[in-house]
């Protein structure tokens, strides 16, 4: 019995197909939405690609950083992840990544169907390096209730800073000394400000484009932010959180990623009625300039089979799937005909979402650190908090912006 079983045995593993698989391991950062919607993605990939495995790491974004870049350093990092766009460079310079394959997405083919905000730091010496993903603008939420209240009509919303300061104050009440109700949430959230800045037409870099310059612009748009505060009061650090005072609906205005959408359905008073908005424009230049951000996945260099690698990065970026993001996580497509869905645009909180994509521009900040982010670390801060004068302020940030530049992208 024991012979037959084992010349059965033997042929079975002649005649049975054998079939070599490829891992592919993907690490990204954290969050419920995105892990349950990736899981559900491999799941598809794979029975379609029989062939290759995915294997997923989800790592809280705190965290992040330092464990990818320990493992790279280590040799043990994934074959795929997800990096933030300004991190592009440098990982491009320390020879991380890999670019795609041209079988799989040709350098034509990601200019000529993503909206190019999305995707230019994404594309190095004329190869794709990364597709994009985590997309995201400023947009304005706004409470149609509170306008309303206020004398204003609820479904016209500010559409120059002159309007979004009017409605601001005329939104704001004060009771005894102590704000009851802010016109406009602000924190100074770096994208935002750059928002600002950009529609007074800051470009930021000198001629060289190694170094950020002071520019009138730059410093009119951080005043007008910061006056919203310190002299129109129309908010004021002590009144609480921006986002927890609009949900409570206890603000009228505030600026934010579109994915708040869902954190304000999910999470905000049972009452609250919002609507969304395009960034009011600049009254003079008219610009509705608005900065992007967004995290691309990449190939990293030592990954084998950059091929099945890059198959899976367009499978979870395709048309299909931006639409998925889109509905579940609040994610922004960025393949132009996705914009163009119906049912997507059937939803009346997603359409000046989708068109602040028209006017999207690129950060200026280089780097994982993000040195835009000092814009709200040191500029805003210093104004709000330690009463130094804007410009003061402005060119403190600007100093320790191209400090950070020098530190990381001199030696290349």
């Amino acid at each position: 019995m024991k012979r037959v079983l084992s010349i059965l045995f033997m042929v079975v593993l002649l005649v049975s197909p054998i079939i070599a698989k490829t891992t592919i391991t993907h690490w990204m950062h954290y969050s419920p939405a995105r892990v349950e919607l990736i899981l559900e993605m491999a799941e598809e990939f794979m029975a379609a690609n029989p062939d290759v495995e995915i294997e997923l790491q989800a790592i809280p974004e705190g965290e992040y950083k330092t464990k990818l870049l320990a493992a790279l350093a280590a040799g043990s990092g994934p074959d795929v992840a997800q990096i933030p766009s300004n991190a592009m460079t440098e990982f491009y310079n320390y020879g991380l990544i890999q670019p795609f394959p041209e079988s799989v997405i040709t350098t034509e083919s990601i200019t000529g169907d993503y909206i190019p905000a999305a995707v230019e730091k994404l594309v190095i010496e004329g190869e794709v390096y990364g597709v994009p993903t985590d997309v995201q603008t400023v947009v304005l939420f706004y409470n149609p209730v509170l306008f309303e209240a206020a004398g204003l009509d609820p479904n016209r919303p500010p559409q120059d800073w002159n309007e979004l300061m009017e409605y601001a104050r005329k939104t704001t009440i004060w009771q005894d000394g102590k704000m009851v109700q802010s016109g406009w949430g602000i924190a100074g959230y770096h994208p935002v400000v750059e928002t600002f800045m950009r529609q007074a037409g800051a470009t930021f870099w000198d001629e060289s484009g190694e170094e950020i310059v002071f520019e009138e612009a730059q410093l009119e748009a951080l005043k007008f932010i910061t006056d919203a505060v310190k002299v129109e009061k129309v908010y004021v650090p002590e009144f609480g959180s921006r986002w927890t005072g609009f949900k409570q609906i206890k603000q009228a205005m505030v600026f934010g990623h579109g994915a708040m959408v869902g954190s304000f359905l999910s999470t905000g008073s049972k009452d609250l009625l919002f609507k969304t908005a395009l960034a009011p424009a600049h009254p003079t230049t008219g610009s509705r300039a608005n900065v992007i951000t967004n995290w691309a996945l990449v190939i990293m260099s030592d990954t084998d089979d950059s091929e099945a690698a890059a198959k899976w990065l367009t499978y979870i970026t395709s048309a299909d799937a931006q639409k998925k993001w889109m509905l579940k996580t609040g994610e922004l497509p960025s393949l132009k005909k996705v914009l163009e869905d119906p049912e997507l645009l059937s939803n009346e909180l997603y359409v000046p979402i989708f068109e602040s994509l028209k006017y999207a521009v690129p950060t200026f900040s280089r780097g994982w650190a993000d040195p835009a982010s000092e814009l709200r670390e040191i500029a805003y801060n210093e104004i709000i908090n330690n009463n130094m004068d804007p410009k003061t302020a402005l060119e403190k940030a600007i100093k320790e912006i191209n400090i950070y530049l020098e530190e990381t992208f001199s030696q290349f």
